[in-house]
């Protein structure tokens, strides 16, 4: 059966699979989202997200272990994803966050408890002491998502990306597991 991490009644954490396709290709073409993500191109095509989804689905298969995941509503349908794409399980000590969240379910926290939800999961499944997010600074909702889960701002990088031709700043923001621990103690939450 498949992995399941469930965030609320209707939305829920998988496997990203090759069915996906027409999602991330239907999502992922929005311009919006190209602009507040790293690596997503623009035009978005199905070569596209057929070359996202090979690239999820070999690392998988490599590692023996789902390093990224979908973000799912009540449909099944893909809506999004959050993961650590380049982690290798019992090497890496740290992992790199990405994620991203079609634009109808923007402003609904979903994107915040997927992600809190996956911060669990990496810390307790893969063994790591820190995550990592970059992100480019004029993306108030990516760094709210982080800063939420507990991420604490830990560099600015100017002029570190170029993006559709110009140079662009970013932040590097980061998660210990020990402030995570900690973090739980106070709240009385169990991690």
């Amino acid at each position: 059966m498949e992995p399941r991490i469930q965030i609320r009644p209707d939305i829920y954490l998988s496997p990203i699979r090759e069915g996906d396709k027409a999602a991330v290709a239907e999502y992922l073409s929005d311009r919006d989202i190209h602009l507040n993500t790293l690596t997503i191109p623009y035009p978005y095509t199905e070569a596209d997200a057929e070359l996202w989804i090979r690239k999820r689905l070999d690392h998988t298969q490599r590692v023996g272990q789902d390093v990224s995941f979908a973000i799912r509503n009540a449909d099944d349908k893909m809506i999004g994803a959050v993961g650590a794409d380049n982690l290798e399980p019992g090497i890496d000590y740290k992992g790199e966050v990405g994620y991203w969240l079609a634009k109808p379910y923007w402003g609904s926290g979903i994107m915040t408890e997927a992600l809190g939800a996956f911060i669990e999961y990496a810390f307790d499944e893969f063994q790591l002491e820190k995550l990592v997010a970059h992100v480019f600074e004029l993306n108030p909702g990516s760094t709210r998502v982080l800063e939420k889960n507990g991420f604490q701002l830990e560099g600015r990088l100017r002029k570190h990306y170029l993006k559709n031709g110009e140079m662009v700043d970013a932040r590097v923001y980061g998660l210990l597991k020990e402030d995570l621990l900690n973090t739980a103690k106070r709240k009385g939450t169990p991690f």
